[in-house]
């Protein structure tokens, strides 16, 4: 199963670097993502997963629960195999002070730390279009929508929420 066939209702997790993973490096971590999947499961039944690597920074693993659901000790495991993989590459994937950004119609995506958004934000760089990155997309239907996964304008965000 791919992360693009994951049903709407699929349970989410969602890890970002804190810098670019090289083509080299997503290859790797998608094999390598893989091959704990394949044989990740919750009191022995077989859990069925995939995972994305997103704008060159992003891991998102979706889990299809209604086939098994995941316990405190198998998502445990998914925790240390992405804490394990980031040190083996340098990678910080548990920053939760990040935010990626960009304008519509740009290709690059910005990071910055959540103090700086909140000054650009007020500087009028940031608007209610500005495009972000949301992780705390609960499930795989969440987090699809016709900017991209994960993507919405910051109106559309809990960014808005917290400006107010």
């Amino acid at each position: 199963m791919t992360f693009q066939e994951l049903p709407d209702h699929a349970r989410l997790w969602v890890h970002t670097a804190n810098r670019d993973l090289t083509a080299d490096e997503q290859q790797a971590l998608l094999g390598a993502l893989g091959q704990f999947l394949s044989g990740w499961s919750a009191h022995g039944a077989a859990l069925t997963a995939a995972g994305e690597v997103l704008y060159d920074r992003v891991l998102a693993v979706g889990l299809d629960e209604h086939r098994a659901g995941a316990t405190g000790c198998s998502i445990d495991s998914l925790v240390g195999f992405v804490r394990a993989h980031g040190v083996q590459l340098g990678v910080n994937w548990f920053d939760r002070h990040q935010v990626l950004w960009r304008q519509p119609g740009e290709a690059v995506w910005h990071s910055t730390r959540t103090s700086e958004f909140w000054a650009l934000r007020k500087a009028g760089v940031v608007n209610g279009s500005t495009e972000v990155v949301d992780p705390l997309a609960q499930t795989v239907g969440e987090a699809r929508s016709d900017r991209g996964v994960l993507v919405s304008s910051f109106d559309e965000s809990w960014h808005a929420d917290m400006w107010i």
